[in-house]
């Protein structure tokens, strides 16, 4: 049977001012009938611009491509005018990252579906409508005539996410592109989405190519697996094999980045090198990934170009592994913890921070405005030298929480700092309390040099330091974050999203710090970025003793950052406790199933699932019983619909907010089964 979709030595350049610059070299791939191949590597890897290719949506400064795009027996690059459009979408379709660009904000739901049908098939007007009926049915979402009638601005984004869902598979393509669909949702959303699209993906039949960062996903959703460096393929094979024992250096250095559930038994740590970026000009170098390779021998790699070979179980583009070599990077140790302190730093008691205007109309009309309650009565102490997570879905009230320590957003409730009432909002506050936000691209001025951005927290916090003395201190600053003196003349748009996160960094550790509030700030990072940064925190702690805020939805890498972690969940803290906590129940039942939710590449391990229903609800005023009753799987009746449920003490260290007694939630399933446990089952 014939392939749905071969690419034979496919190469793509496009023309800058500076000349030709290589986009993809030597690609050949292939995906099979029903079959889902995952495709990942760093950003700036080309795995967009290899969809882009496959779609023919490419920019107008190609310089030039070679090699063919077969989809059954048709080489798709020679395709142009109606024949490429009645491709796309009724051949091919595509689902993208960011729903909220890919739906037009001005049709609803139901016009997006309709006109997506009569374009590429025969159905017209009631017909039409019916089919579209079926397609918001299939996909999950509720009430699907009223659906129909919606604006994309009046869905969330996992709904968003689904109506694209039923975009893609509404004219029964043979192929779909999936290009980092789950990158910006979170961890329970999308692997809801991934559980749907399995589901479509067996009942029809369709073959995939799914793109990203993230290989976690890439386990869970993909039967083979390609890794792509600096345009060209590295290693290719099954998931389960590949993943297992990866033997091209670039595969391992990417596995050796990630977090596993087992991290925690292990005492692995994150290595936390990035690598460079492939050469892209010029004479390429017989293996592409030299520049940054540990094994790199000039002998053997730099004599003949290097190309995909076929070994027992996988194709490699390695000479070594190729001469039958095993190779291994070493795995990096978990970082001694830093030292903490008895007496807490930082204290917060019963804060509290709503949304929300009186409307002039309903003023006038004697009705009050509701408010949105982001965050009520949090409770909770840092110590110094210590780090506390703050985990949860967007939504939750975690970034309300900072922008409220921060001084950024007016709360109520008290916050000390070494036992001494003070005011976020306050100067002195701020010189002891800095934020490091999730994006640096708008928390860094891109009209400032780095110089100028590093010296300006130095002018205002550090009085003690002479104007003279600033440019020195901007080296160490530097110097700490581990970037060259030379970057201080740099602007923001000249870094990679890492090094400018590190100048973020930089910024906030230039006031002296006794509190570092952390935002998201590995969102959106490569893994290798993500894992070199985390790396970076820990050992400025241990320097300097500051306590650290440390608000992500990543659970995956919260053994490898944090002391304790707090799960925020509709602006309330429903559980508290130390990191270690997370290996073995008991806990809330919120917590249990973000952790089913985080993806694993563990070979070793299995992973118990459970899906939460529903969307976060908005809360506009105090609930009469537990905040996670509505989505709760293990909800005991109207006991959780009617009464506050109580802060429970499993341990002294331990805090679970629900009704569930003690000993019942100790007697959760564990949520991952390792390898001698499962022998011992079987």
């Amino acid at each position: 049977m014939t392939d749905t979709l071969t690419i034979r030595d496919y190469a793509l350049w496009y023309t800058t001012p500076s000349g030709p610059v290589r986009i993809l070299d030597d690609i050949s791939l292939r995906i099979g009938r029903g079959e889902v191949l995952g495709l990942v590597g760093e950003s700036g890897s080309a795995k967009s611009s290899l969809a882009n290719a496959i779609i023919r949506d490419l920019p107008g400064v190609v310089h030039a491509e070679h090699g063919a795009i077969l989809l059954g027996d048709q080489d798709i690059t020679t395709l142009g005018g109606a024949a490429l459009e009645q491709l796309r979408g009724r051949r091919i379709a595509m689902v993208f990252q960011n729903a909220a660009t890919t739906l037009d904000p001005v049709q609803t739901l139901g016009n997006h579906l309709i006109e997506t049908l009569e374009r590429h098939t025969t159905l017209r007007g009631n017909a039409a409508t019916k089919r579209a009926l079926e397609l918001i049915d299939m996909v999950g979402l509720p009430d699907p005539q009223a659906m129909l009638n919606r604006f994309p601005h009046e869905v969330s984004g996992g709904e968003k996410q689904r109506v694209v869902l039923a975009l893609a598979f509404a004219c029964e393509p043979e192929l779909i592109l999936f290009d980092e669909p789950t990158s910006a949702l979170d961890a329970t959303t999308a692997a809801t989405l991934l559980d749907l699209f399995r589901d479509l993906q067996a009942r029809t039949g369709v073959s995939a190519l799914f793109i990203s960062h993230d290989l976690g996903t890439v386990t869970d959703i993909a039967h083979r697996v390609a890794v792509i460096y600096g345009g060209r393929i590295v290693e290719e094979g099954e998931v389960s094999t590949l993943f297992a024992n990866p033997q091209h250096p670039y595969t391992q250095a990417l596995m050796a980045s990630l977090p596993r559930p087992s991290d925690g038994r292990t005492g692995r740590g994150l290595a936390g090198t990035a690598a460079l970026p492939a050469p892209r000009r010029g004479q390429m170098p017989p293996c592409i990934f030299s520049c940054s390779c540990p094994h790199h021998d000039a002998a053997i790699c730099d004599v003949a170009p290097v190309r995909l070979s076929d070994t027992c179980d996988r194709r490699v583009a390695c000479a070594r592994v190729a001469q039958g070599e095993v190779l291994h990077t070493p795995e990096a140790p978990t970082p001694p913890p830093s030292p903490r302190g008895d007496i807490a730093l930082l204290d917060v008691e019963a804060l509290s921070v709503s949304y929300g205007k009186q409307r002039f109309t309903d003023t006038l009309r004697g009705r009050i405005s509701p408010r949105v309650r982001a965050v009520s009565n949090v409770s909770f102490r840092v110590r110094r030298g210590e780090t506390l997570a703050l985990v949860g879905e967007s939504g939750c009230g975690k970034s309300s929480l900072a922008r409220a320590l921060s001084g950024l957003r007016i709360h109520e409730g008290a916050t000390r700092l070494d036992n001494q009432p003070i005011k976020p909002n306050s100067p002195a506050w701020r010189a002891r309390v800095q934020t490091i936000f999730q994006n640096p691209d708008s928390s860094l001025n891109p009209r400032h040099s780095i110089a100028t951005i590093l010296k300006r927290p130095l002018k205002l916090f550090r009085t003690d330091l002479a104007p003279k003395d600033r440019a020195a201190e901007v080296g160490r600053l530097l110097e700490r974050v581990r970037l060259p003196a030379d970057y201080a003349e740099r602007y923001p748009h000249q870094l990679s999203g890492g090094e400018k996160q590190r100048v973020a960094i930089a910024r906030a550790l230039a006031a002296r710090p006794d509190v570092i509030i952390c935002d998201e700030i590995t969102s959106g990072l490569d893994a290798a970025v993500q894992a070199a940064i985390t790396r970076l925190l820990r050992d400025i702690q241990a320097e300097s003793g500051a306590a650290l805020l440390f608000i992500t939805h990543d659970l995956g890498i919260l053994r490898h950052v944090a002391d304790r972690v707090a799960v925020m969940y509709l602006g309330e803290m429903v559980e508290l406790g130390e990191v270690a906590a997370l290996d073995a129940a008991p806990w809330h039942p919120y917590t249990e199933a973000l952790l089913s939710s985080s993806h694993s590449v563990d070979p070793d391990s299995e992973t118990r699932r459970i899906r939460l229903t529903g969307n976060l609800p908005r809360r506009t005023e105090d609930l009469p019983g537990c905040p996670f009753a509505s989505r709760c799987p293990r909800h005991l009746g109207a006991i959780c619909d009617s009464q506050p449920p109580p802060r429970r003490r499993p341990t002294p260290d331990h805090e679970i907010l629900c009704h569930i007694d003690d000993s019942t939630l100790a007697t959760m399933p564990p949520i991952w089964r390792f390898s001698e446990e499962l022998e011992t089952l079987q």
